[in-house]
C-alpha cells in the first residue's frame, strides 16, 4: 500500500517514512501542501498523512482538495490539540487526527486501521519521542542522558550506513567539539549496555552500524 506523508520538520518525516518502511509501506514525501498536491495528482495513494501547520498550504486545505477528488482516506497530524481543532479536522471530512507529540506505534496502528490491515504486526521493538528526548525498547523506556540519546537516535537515522566516529562526534557534538574518538567508543559501550550488543555492531576499519533485528 501507498501513503503520501507530507511533513515540513525533515528530521520527523524521515523517521516516520523509516517506521511506515519498515513494515512494508512504500512512502512518497512532500514537505508543504503544494508539494503534497502535486504528488497526489501525479500517482494514487491509499492514506495521506497530513501535517496541519504546513508552508504554502496548510494540511486542512490539502485534505479538503484531496477529498473532493478523490477517496482517500486522510490522518491528519497537528500540534493543535484542542477538541475544537479536532472537530474542524473532523467536519473537512479527515478521518483520523493525532496531536503532537505522539507515539510512532499509535501512528502505524491508526494508519494500519485506516487501511484495514490492524491486523498486521505493527510493533517496533525501538520507539523514539523526540520532544521529550526519550526512547523505548520493547515498551520498556531506556535511561538515557541527552547526549546518549542523540548518539542513539542519530545511528537510529542512519541505521544499516556504516558510520565513522568522526562522523558521529560531528554530528552528535558538533562542529567546535574538542572530544577524541575514543569518547564515541565510550558511548557506544553504554549505549550497548543499555539496548543489547546485537543493535550496534562494529565495522572494523570504520566505525560503527546499527542494525534492527530482521522480522
Amino acid at each position: 500500500m501507498k501513503i503520501l506523508l507530507c511533513e515540513d520538520e525533515d528530521k520527523m518525516r524521515e523517521l516516520l517514512r523509516k517506521f511506515f518502511e519498515k513494515e512494508g509501506y512504500t512512502v512518497v514525501e512532500a514537505s508543504d501542501g503544494e508539494a503534497a498536491m502535486e504528488k497526489f495528482y501525479a500517482e494514487t495513494f491509499d492514506l495521506a498523512i497530513l501535517d496541519w501547520m504546513m508552508p504554502k498550504m496548510t494540511g486542512l486545505e490539502a485534505a479538503k482538495r484531496m477529498k473532493s477528488e478523490r477517496n482517500i482516506k486522510i490522518l491528519m497530524l497537528t500540534a493543535k490539540n484542542l477538541p475544537e481543532d479536532e472537530v474542524r479536522a473532523l467536519m473537512t471530512g479527515v478521518d483520523d487526527y493525532l496531536a503532537k507529540p505522539f507515539h510512532a506505534q499509535v501512528l502505524l496502528t491508526r494508519a494500519a486501521k485506516l487501511l484495514g490491515v490492524i491486523q498486521q504486526d505493527i510493533k517496533q521493538p525501538l520507539i523514539f519521542i523526540p520532544n521529550e528526548k526519550r526512547a523505548l525498547l520493547n515498551d520498556v523506556a531506556l535511561s538515557l542522558t541527552n547526549r546518549e540519546y542523540d548518539m542513539l537516535y542519530y545511528l537510529y537515522q542512519n541505521q544499516g550506513l556504516p558510520l565513522t566516529r568522526e562522523q558521529i562526534l560531528l554530528s552528535v557534538w558538533g562542529m567546535d567539539h574538542e572530544n577524541d574518538e575514543r569518547t564515541v567508543d565510550s558511548f557506544i559501550r553504554i549505549l550497548r549496555e543499555k539496548v543489547g550488543k546485537e543493535l550496534i555492531q562494529t565495522v572494523y576499519g570504520t566505525g560503527y552500524r546499527f542494525e534492527l533485528p530482521k522480522k
